[in-house]
């Protein structure tokens, strides 16, 4: 287990490298947006992110098939979480109390992903935005997605729904119970995108 942890840990290293000095690519960024979803209500929110918490992040992907799949996260190092999925790999890591970098890798030459639901059920991790500014007790200062870098021929958009409600305060519409990553085109053969969001925590 130990060596392959490493070897995770160490593609997780080339990954971020590779990313980072990606030059020209047709991928890109469309935006944070909010749609309807069913309100959370929750009785307590702190800004950190247990590692076990993210572990249990529910992931919905939505293939170019249109086939669906549930790929399960495991805990790999001390701040990374490792999702496999049959063509594509999801990486967790918290990078800070509230900060939560993802990157998404496509691992072969066939298939492809048009969307990933992060979250959308009775888990602990959830998503604070920027604004507003303050927000939800205890959320204090958020984070939209923030598009790191990519490779492929498609624009990624990042949509919140499932607003969270703290107890029998104001919903403010800055915690969201869901994060959907949805592309424009198949994110497929090779393809990869890096991004941060602000995860708060239930407990």
């Amino acid at each position: 287990m130990k060596n392959r942890n490493t070897a995770i840990i160490a593609t997780i290293a080339l990954t971020a490298a590779a990313l980072a000095s990606t030059i020209a690519s047709a991928a890109g960024f469309g935006g944070n947006f909010v749609m309807p979803g069913p309100l959370r209500v929750v009785s307590s929110l702190t800004q950190n992110t247990p590692i076990a918490a993210l572990s249990r992040l529910p992931i919905k992907v939505t293939m170019c098939t249109g086939a669906v799949e549930t790929p399960v996260f495991t805990i790999v190092a001390a701040n990374t979480v490792v999702a496999n999925g049959s063509c594509y790999q999801i990486i967790g890591t918290i990078v800070g109390p509230d900060t939560t970098r993802f990157d998404v890798i496509h691992t072969t030459t066939f298939n492809g992903l048009l969307s990933i639901e992060l979250g959308g059920g009775t888990q602990m991790v959830l998503f604070d935005r920027t604004l507003p500014n303050p927000g939800t007790f205890n959320s204090l200062t958020g984070r939209d997605v923030t598009y790191s870098g990519g490779s492929g021929a498609w624009t990624m958009t990042a949509i919140f729904s499932g607003p969270v409600q703290f107890g029998t305060r104001p919903i403010m519409n800055d915690v969201y119970n869901k994060l959907t990553l949805r592309f424009s085109a198949c994110f497929d053969t090779r393809d990869s995108v890096s991004f941060t969001v602000d995860t708060d925590s239930i407990g």
